[in-house]
């Protein structure tokens, strides 16, 4: 599929995605906003190439001014469907009364039914300085935002891999019924990409050491993980599976290992999850399979 195509598809999701929320908003249906936050994390970390994690989970609900942080600090981000510069100063006074610019380098403000076109640099100035700096166009964004980035960047793997991420919220079609035939290696790390990355996201966003890198503890609640791994991360590897064991005559020798280090890794994890008490520590994820994945996306 060529890159036009796939950037016309994640145009379209991000259209549906911000219509929606609009509608169950009229409607006083809110939970779709904290659900947002969490489908968002996986595309925000591939478009601004953070780590971000979804602080009302670890912090406690309503954190205030900020929803998602980078775990190393290099952005703060705070996601609402409502567009006034209201909003826009209540969250800016909540990050300066608490003092998270002194902890991250970077706000900003996600406005999921669309941003307004104009906002007072003058008046979001007498809020912020001479503590940090916060520019109203750069500052505050909306789909279109990401959409602009996604296209200025011009990198074809994470175009893919935000397209599938959309794609698993917003198809109406499930990918396997409109799946495009795959006819060459480089055409199958674009199909597997995007299921490799949500899992990814999922596991460093949720998994048991997703603290590990970040001055918070080792996460003790695991049942985020444990719904996420059940009712994501073994569908998509499943998914994977098929998808390697259908083609497996296009792998390229030198690339074959690895795949088959997936298959056993995917079968063993998925008896541990069954029992807890089965060992899998000999057949962990292989990682240098993303790097595999990414080549043959960046050559098409």
């Amino acid at each position: 599929m060529k890159q036009q195509e796939l950037l016309y598809l994640i145009s379209k999701y991000l259209s549906r995605f911000s219509e929606h929320v609009k509608i169950l908003n009229k409607n006083s249906e809110f939970s779709i906003n904290i659900h947002a936050e969490n489908v968002l994390i996986g595309i925000l970390n591939v478009v601004f190439n953070v780590d971000l994690e979804n602080v009302n989970y670890i912090e406690g609900k309503n954190y205030h001014a900020i929803d998602l942080r980078d775990k190393n600090g290099a952005l703060s981000i705070q996601i609402t469907a409502t567009s006034s510069i209201t909003k826009i100063k209540d969250t800016l006074e909540g990050y300066l009364k608490n003092e998270h610019f002194k902890r991250f380098k970077e706000l900003k403000i996600l406005i999921l039914t669309g941003r307004q076109p104009k906002y007072s640099q003058e008046v979001l100035n007498k809020i912020v300085h001479p503590y940090f700096e916060f520019d109203a166009v750069n500052g505050i964004m909306d789909f279109s935002t990401i959409y602009y980035l996604l296209n200025k960047q011009n990198e074809l793997p994470k175009i893919v891999a935000i397209k599938g991420l959309l794609e698993a919220q917003f198809s109406d079609v499930s990918t396997l019924e409109k799946a495009t035939p795959i006819f060459s290696f480089d055409m199958l790390c674009v199909t597997l990409l995007p299921y490799f990355e949500e899992n990814g996201n999922i596991f460093r966003n949720y998994g048991p050491n997703s603290g590990a890198n970040s001055k918070t503890p080792l996460r003790w609640d695991l049942s985020l993980w444990y719904k996420s791994r059940r009712e994501i991360i073994l569908p998509n590897n499943a998914m994977i599976c098929d998808i390697i064991r259908e083609h497996r005559n296009i792998i390229p020798e030198i690339a074959i290992n690895e795949f088959e280090r997936f298959l056993a890794h995917s079968y063993a994890f998925d008896k541990h999850c069954e029992d807890v008490n089965f060992d899998y520590s000999e057949h962990q994820f292989p990682r240098n399979i993303m790097n595999i994945l990414y080549e043959g996306c960046s050559k098409l």
